[in-house]
């Protein structure tokens, strides 16, 4: 009896000492839940050890550092009632001319959407968003980089143009002020450019972020690096700069920013275009620039105040020749214009001595002019503009009577006038006035005045 007692009392007494190495095994091989290390650490037993090499290796990967990734997409000052700006990054411009280094204008590029899009602050556009159709964005030559570099920066671009996190990166070489342009067009509030250069081994990366609203520097970073294979981490680390000054310098809109800059973009404003091709038709009013009787005679030419009839024309304006000229106002514009007038009308005929020749003899005349063409610009508001129009050319008059030629040359002409039209994406509608003047000779001219309604195709 006192065997069987001592038995059961070794074994409450074994089981006692073992319940805290027990206990602490079951909680070892139990899951965890992600908020329990940030509450209440593990337990660190002592007591053997066998018992402590187990109990310790299972927390480490519980600790703060494992929600660290959770918390990244949402930087400090981040709040759901802000928006993110929109970013155009372009291709950076190869300055070291060694074609060997032309993938580096997509690689550099594509680190750049990576670090600004971890920001958690700026949304990379995508192609679609843009619809650029005017610019092209070939297959990218960043493809062809070495695949044992590990570096993002040196990593294949994928083709992922449908992915929210696609970059339009225009793979053209365009000036700054064009750039900025092209993407305050796309939509873009912030441009992104850059270029690199070499020179001894050493590669210098610079890259800007400009405003597209109002076209300022806003971020502008550089550095030095080898152009061996470092050269990818020094990529990376001017992604790093360039992206941490943007979000410096560049924070989120808040809710009525942003509707302000919404109804900026859809405020009415004339869109550029490269080419206007006007059609037009009005109504002439003929006076000679001498003194005349109302006859016809070799002495002073035909009274042209006796011709009435109808004009048709077209002129063609080009804007992108004049806005390459820095010093012409903005939104000039070169020009031909031609113009074909038909008239006719009746006028007594007489001789040197003003004897009646030939009474109310019928007159057809036919006009045909053409000008070369200078528009400058002087009100502007919402999509109406007013252009004041200087042109220098010729005209051609033919002047019949039943057949018969009265007049028939070729003159030096002048022309002045204004034009005002609504100007919608792709065509414009307006009036227009012309004052032309034709020199027969020294002592004789006329002015011929035109007043149309015209319809334009912008390209």
């Amino acid at each position: 009896m006192r065997a069987v007692i001592a038995s059961l009392g070794y074994v409450l007494l074994a089981g006692f000492l073992s319940a805290p190495f027990l206990s602490a095994q079951t909680a070892a091989s139990e899951p965890t839940p992600a908020a329990a290390p940030a509450t209440t650490p593990a337990p660190a037993p002592t007591e053997t050890p066998g018992a402590s090499s187990a109990n310790t290796a299972v927390p480490a990967p519980a600790t703060t550092p494992a929600a660290s990734p959770a918390a990244a997409p949402a930087p400090s000052g981040y709040s759901g009632g802000t928006v993110q700006r929109k970013v155009l990054i372009f291709d950076f411009e190869n300055q070291t001319g060694k074609i060997e280094f032309d993938y580096l204008s997509g690689s550099i590029s594509d680190a750049l959407a990576d670090s600004i899009k971890k920001t958690g602050k700026f949304r990379i556009m995508l192609r679609e968003d843009a619809r650029m159709n005017s610019v092209t964005d070939p297959v990218n030559p960043a493809a062809a980089l070495p695949p044992a570099e590990t570096n993002s920066a040196s990593k294949p671009p994928k083709d992922n143009t449908g992915n929210p996190s696609t970059v339009l990166i225009m793979n053209v070489k365009v000036a700054r002020k064009e750039a900025i342009k092209r993407g305050a067009e796309a939509g873009a509030d912030v441009v992104v450019l850059g270029k690199f250069s070499e020179l001894n081994g050493v590669l210098l990366l610079s890259a800007q972020a400009f405003e597209a609203d109002t076209r300022q520097l806003k971020v502008s970073e550089e550095i030095l690096t080898k152009s061996d294979s470092e050269m990818f981490n020094g990529i990376n680390i001017l992604a790093a700069k360039i992206a941490e000054s943007m979000a410096r310098e560049l924070p989120m809109f808040d809710a009525a920013e942003a509707a302000r800059r919404r109804a900026a973009l859809t405020t009415d404003k004339i869109e550029e275009r490269d080419w206007e091709i006007q059609l037009f038709a009005g109504m002439p009013l003929l006076h000679p620039l001498y003194s005349s009787n109302g006859t016809i005679t070799y002495s002073k030419g035909f009274p042209v105040q006796k011709l009435t009839g109808y004009s048709l024309g077209a002129t063609v304006w080009n804007s992108s020749l004049a806005r390459k000229i820095y010093f012409l106002p903005k939104d000039s514009r070169f020009g031909l214009q031609t113009k074909l007038t038909l008239l006719s009308g009746t006028a007594d005929a007489v001789d040197a001595a003003g004897t009646l020749i030939v009474s109310n003899a019928p007159l057809n005349a036919v006009f045909v002019s053409s000008h070369l063409m200078f528009g400058v610009p002087y009100f502007q508001w919402r999509k109406f503009a007013a252009f004041a129009d200087f042109g220098l050319g010729a005209v051609y008059t033919n002047v019949t009577n039943s057949g018969t030629k009265i007049f028939l040359s070729v003159q030096p002409s002048a022309v002045v006038g204004t034009s005002a039209a609504w100007h919608f994406s792709f065509w414009s509608l307006g009036l227009s006035y012309r004052a032309q003047a034709a020199f027969f000779s020294q002592s004789q001219a006329f002015m011929q005045h035109d007043l149309w309604i015209y319809a334009g195709v912008r390209l």
